[in-house]
């Protein structure tokens, strides 16, 4: 995932409003026709296709350039042509040029490769720091998310680390497709553990606002808190 060679080939296009990082399991349900016959072409072929995050819902000419490569690891074909299949993150990728618009989008991309930072020192800090935030972070989500689940462990590979962590962010999806962008481990760590000190202070915030309601005798609850003004 991290030592593709910079080899540029030509990638089938999906454009989704999905923001996905390498090593991540996306589920799609593939029901319009053009992306059935892609479909069906990468399994034939045990081939891998691109997604990438759709601008404004205009799908087709007006997408990001950096998305994420996935491999098909189950599918399943209806009886009218529809299909579910479960996806995994391959590696990152930059589109050069549009090669194909019909019936799908085809491009030359460019693999981003992924190398750990030269001060192992500091990459090390970063990964300490960036875990413990997250573990903050996830601990914290499970007291206002409903049925959110908490990962039994955290990877301990930098960037699997940081796309993991980038993957559970409770954050929009444009700032997700930033994080995808960072080509640089420690960057991607470092702009994370920003992002999760400001996200902790925010949720820890809504606990304590939750807590203190909760508190209040429904007698004393606000005419508001009470009843729909709608």
């Amino acid at each position: 995932m991290t030592n593709r060679q910079q080899q540029a080939t030509n990638l089938p296009l999906f454009p989704l409003n999905i923001v996905l990082f390498p090593g991540n399991i996306l589920p799609l349900h593939i029901f319009e026709e053009r992306y059935r016959s892609m479909i069906h072409e990468c399994l034939q072929e045990d081939s891998e296709f691109g997604i990438i995050l759709a601008k404004g819902g205009r799908i087709i000419d007006d997408s990001y350039s950096i998305g994420t490569a996935v491999k098909i690891i189950d599918s399943d074909i209806m009886e009218d042509g529809r299909m579910n299949i479960m996806t995994v993150g391959q590696y990152r990728f930059q589109v050069q040029e549009i090669t194909c618009q019909t019936p799908y989008l085809e491009a030359l991309v460019d693999p981003i490769s992924t190398s750990p930072p030269i001060d192992l020192t500091r990459l090390q800090a970063l990964i300490s720091r960036a875990s413990e935030l997250c573990e903050t972070y996830e601990n914290l989500l499970a007291e206002t998310v409903t049925d959110w689940e908490v990962p039994k462990s955290l990877p301990e590979r930098p960037f699997h680390l940081a796309c993991h962590i980038a993957t559970r962010l409770q954050i929009t999806l444009i700032e997700k497709q930033r994080l995808l962008e960072i080509f640089s481990v420690d960057q991607m760590l470092i702009k994370e553990i920003k992002i999760l000190q400001y996200e902790i202070q925010r949720r820890k915030a809504t606990v304590i606002a939750e807590r203190q309601f909760k508190s209040i005798p429904k007698s004393e609850i606000p005419f508001w808190k009470k009843h729909s003004l709608n």
